[in-house]
């Protein structure tokens, strides 16, 4: 007989194992390889008790089209058997002739819509078993069609009286591996939940540029890449504003804005966002957003301020003046939450800034082939000009 578990992964194995060794002695799964069905011999269980092991997961396979429930029901009423058996030694060995006259004359039957025995001191009931089976199936085994209606299945234990007379006619060793062939049958037919993932996975463009992209070229204003960087973030995190930018160096008095970058939403300028790739600190915080502080305190629009690095004391500042602030560590952990559409609208912010707002088609290229490099299936790379 082949060996139940060489179709189970490792994960579906040590979660079946786990539930077993709940209710089997301890130690006894160590044991599991001297059974029959986990060996080449005849093992410890006989043909006749392999004959009714056969005979009860044959009648829970034979129902699971009809109802799926019915093969948890069959592993409750083993378990429910085995359970018993720590006190009772009337269940430790194999005996074909339990009927369940036999077994309800043994046992007090204390529940009304459930099947729960008790016997002097031992009460152990079907539905709890069931509840864990159904945690073990549809959360530890991915298989999450199998019903998660546990009093419905308990509830009609007694049209299915057949299985509790085999479940308890076997000893310790034939519950054991009744239970693991039913289970089995439960990975075998109860359909996996996939997990989609793409590989290779999505590479996160925008990330790359924040980390990793120089800031600085021969061709390029001082502070135009962290500008550029700066207006895709905003146009990515607020797509519903329209924006106002001009070319780094250019005065925003003079153009009528109140920030370097400012967002509309029709007549209402709803954000304003300073930008800086500068180091802030209490030294510098009133000369490079003073203007800042003034358009939180006398605006209604929210006042944002973006900047290579900011000090406690002056991010202090900044905030008791109504600035929210922004630092290239808060955005690094801001685009952990973006999926690769939303990081890419913003890389295209960048390089809408540095064709059409800063009019740099060379700060253009060097951006093209920075994405070249780490997204190289990007659209925008069609732009790359050759060298």
């Amino acid at each position: 007989m082949t060996n139940l578990r060489d179709n189970r992964a490792d994960w579906e194995e040590e979660a079946i194992d786990e539930f077993l060794t709940k209710h089997f002695p301890p130690g006894y799964g160590d044991d599991q390889g001297t059974l029959a069905g986990y060996a080449d011999d005849d093992g410890v269980i006989s043909d006749e008790e392999m004959e009714e092991i056969e005979t009860l997961v044959n009648r829970a396979e034979s129902l699971f089209s009809s109802s799926k429930g019915t093969l948890g029901l069959a592993i409750d009423f083993i378990i429910l058997a085995e359970e018993l058996s720590h006190t009772d030694d009337w269940l430790l060995g194999y005996d074909s002739e339990i009927s369940r006259s036999d077994i309800l004359e043994r046992y007090e039957s204390t529940a009304k819509s459930s099947l729960t025995l008790k016997r002097d001191n031992t009460k152990e009931g079907i539905r709890s078993f069931h509840n864990e089976l159904i945690d073990l199936f549809r959360n530890d085994l991915s298989r999450t069609n199998f019903p998660s209606s546990p009093g419905h299945h308990t509830g009609e234990w007694e049209r299915y009286d057949d299985m509790l007379e085999n479940a308890f006619r076997l000893s310790r060793d034939g519950r054991y591996e009744a239970a693991q062939r039913l289970f089995d049958i439960g990975l075998e037919r109860l359909e996996s939940k996939d997990y989609q993932r793409r590989d290779p996975p999505f590479t996160k463009p925008f990330v790359e540029v924040l980390r990793n992209y120089e800031r600085s070229a021969p061709f390029e204003q001082g502070g135009s890449a962290y500008q550029a960087l700066c207006y895709g973030y905003v146009k990515a995190q607020w797509p519903h504003l329209s924006l106002r930018a001009s070319k780094v160096r250019t005065g925003s008095s003079r153009q009528h804005r109140y920030g370097d970058i400012d967002g509309y939403y029709g007549p209402d300028l709803m954000i304003s966002v300073e930008v800086k790739d500068l180091v802030i600190d209490g030294t510098n915080v009133d000369s490079q957003l003073g203007t800042m502080m003034d358009v939180a305190q006398n605006t209604t629009s929210i006042a944002i301020a973006i900047c290579r690095r900011v000090t406690d004391d002056a991010r202090e500042t900044l905030e008791e003046a109504g600035v929210r602030v922004l630092d290239d560590e808060d955005l690094d952990e801001r685009l952990a939450t973006w999926d690769y559409h939303k990081q890419n609208r913003a890389v295209q912010g960048m390089i809408h800034f540095l064709t059409n707002i800063e009019e740099n088609p060379e700060a253009t290229q060097r951006l093209l082939e920075f994405i070249a490099e780490v997204d190289s299936e990007n659209r925008s790379v069609i732009h790359l000009s050759e060298k």
